[in-house]
């Protein structure tokens, strides 16, 4: 894994740069460490499934992007 190519680097020359670099930002905005809208702590937040987001913290799940918790 290099520098540029990040988490995508596990994809080798496959697929294209242009789908490489797509699949690179959405992935890494998936993994960020994200706000709990309820009780405001960050990093407690993470994805049950596509859309499902939950807080370790306050225990709440809620509805939004698929790899966002918007």
């Amino acid at each position: 894994m290099t520098k540029q190519t990040g988490i995508a680097g596990r994809f080798g020359p496959r697929y294209g740069s242009s789908l490489r670099k797509k699949w690179k930002e959405i992935m890494e905005r998936r993994y960020d460490e994200h706000v709990c809208p309820f009780c405001r702590t960050t990093g407690s937040v993470r994805r049950v499934a596509s859309g499902i987001w939950y807080c370790r913290k306050c225990e709440t799940k809620w509805a939004g992007y698929a790899y966002t918790p918007s």
